[in-house]
């Protein structure tokens, strides 16, 4: 029988307070492959396709000339001993298999999604991709060309000029996570800097899997056919020993001048630490407070009262031996200077009066249908996984989250923003046109 829903009647409203309790963080199963590979399994989902991602830690702050670390991971599915990179394309069509491949600061990753029934027929290609590309040196001149044309249109674009030298200027310019890249670059980039890129860090010692879905015995067993049998590439690399110590010298405001622009892009921020620190998952509330969802502090002054911009926002973005808070929005060029103003208005705000308990209460329970957000479904919870693996965090850290969201009150979070957000502290960088 169905039952009859009377759209009419509002649906009841659960609160933050009774229903944090019952949330059920499902935790992977940890086992190795033969070559003690680490495999993750998610076992959870009914339908029959799985995801595996196989994570290196490659990544850009690794590289010794930039663009390395990101070529080299576009580059896997462009060619193989055995496979050219049409027919690679082709199985992977004919399969119905998707494969995506990502780069961040620390880590890089190949993600397949595939199901679960033809598994065995694409990973004799995968297999190829993570432990055989060749680096067709046609290959890379095409991604060359193509990623020159495209980073030339976006050096014309504020916010990304804005994005890009934001962490130049927070962290400096030769810091493993400050460097980005510059036009000469893509003129400086051979194959045998990608080549050796891929030797150094794509290797059994240096990879991790998760596997999520319907997960059997026979999955295994195929993952460690083709990647637990024997240690692969060259295993004995080792990658520098990196300096993640900040010993920035550069100004706190800058202003990079684009005189032909209508509008202006605004970051304004700060280096933190990474997410063992006892303060994160705290300032994580408190960014949200301020700008990190649409009812946000921020969103409400400068978009909705003073219609300065279309969208205004706040972060912190998590690193492996680090993390970084921005804010960060285009305006109009003759109010840039305004709005940077309303910024630090707000910012004082929470150093002056503590968050009203409804005001705290909405944002405790929007935190908590993030993380219940990310329990739907067995990639959502690889994806939570994913996070645990990369930043070295222990089985119950989504749950002391949780607990920290519920217990969490106004007073702490107004010692936090004193601590933390202080002007005289924060890097303001504008990059428009002065209309000062």
């Amino acid at each position: 029988m169905f039952q009859i829903i009377d759209r009419t009647i509002t649906p009841e409203i659960k609160l933050f307070n009774t229903e944090l309790e019952g949330i059920n963080l499902i935790k992977p199963i940890i086992f190795y492959l033969n070559n003690n590979i680490p495999i993750y399994q998610v076992n959870v989902g009914e339908q029959d396709v799985v995801k595996i991602e196989f994570i290196f830690a490659a990544g850009s702050c690794f590289q010794d000339k930039n663009l390395t670390a990101s070529f080299t991971n576009q580059l896997l599915t462009e060619g193989t001993i055995n496979y050219k990179s049409e027919k690679i394309s082709e199985v992977l069509d004919y399969y119905g298999a998707f494969v995506e491949k990502e780069v961040d600061r620390d880590y890089a990753s190949i993600i397949v999604y595939v199901l679960r029934k033809h598994l065995n027929s694409i990973l004799p290609i995968i297999e190829e991709v993570i432990k055989s590309p060749v680096f067709p040196e046609e290959e890379l001149s095409i991604l060359i060309n193509k990623q020159r044309s495209q980073f030339v249109i976006n050096t014309q674009k504020v916010m990304f000029i804005a994005r890009s030298k934001f962490t130049e200027f927070i962290y400096g310019e030769d810091h493993p996570y400050g460097r980005n890249s510059k036009l000469e670059d893509f003129d400086n980039i051979k194959r045998e800097d990608v080549v050796d890129f891929y030797n150094k860090h794509y290797h059994s010692n240096n990879c991790k899997v998760i596997v999520a879905g319907k997960v059997d015995q026979d999955l295994i067993n195929s993952l460690n056919t083709h990647f637990g049998v024997d240690s692969w590439g060259q295993k004995d690399s080792q990658s520098s020993i990196l300096d993640f110590n900040v010993n920035n010298l550069n100004s706190k405001k800058n202003f990079i001048d684009k005189e032909d622009s209508v509008q202006s892009a605004i970051r304004i921020g700060k280096v933190l630490f990474n997410m063992h620190n006892e303060d994160y998952i705290k300032l994580q509330i408190l960014n949200t407070v301020i700008g990190g969802y649409f009812g946000s502090r921020l969103m409400k002054n400068i978009r909705e009262d003073k219609g300065f911009t279309y969208g205004i926002g706040s972060a912190i973005i998590p690193l492996k031996n680090s993390a970084y808070f921005f804010i960060s929005a285009e305006t109009g060029s003759d109010v840039t200077f305004q709005a940077v103003e309303e910024i630090y208005k707000e910012l004082n705000k929470l150093k002056e009066h503590p968050i009203s308990y409804e005001e705290l209460d909405l944002v405790k329970n929007y935190k908590t249908g993030e993380i219940m957000r990310s329990l739907d479904g067995p990639f959502a919870i690889s994806d939570l996984t994913k996070l645990t693996i990369q930043f070295d965090l222990d089985a119950n850290y989504f749950s002391r989250y949780l607990s920290v969201i519920r217990n969490i009150t106004s007073s702490e979070l107004q010692e936090l923003a004193i601590k933390y957000f202080n002007e005289s502290d924060l890097y303001e960088l504008i990059v428009g046109k002065n209309n000062k």
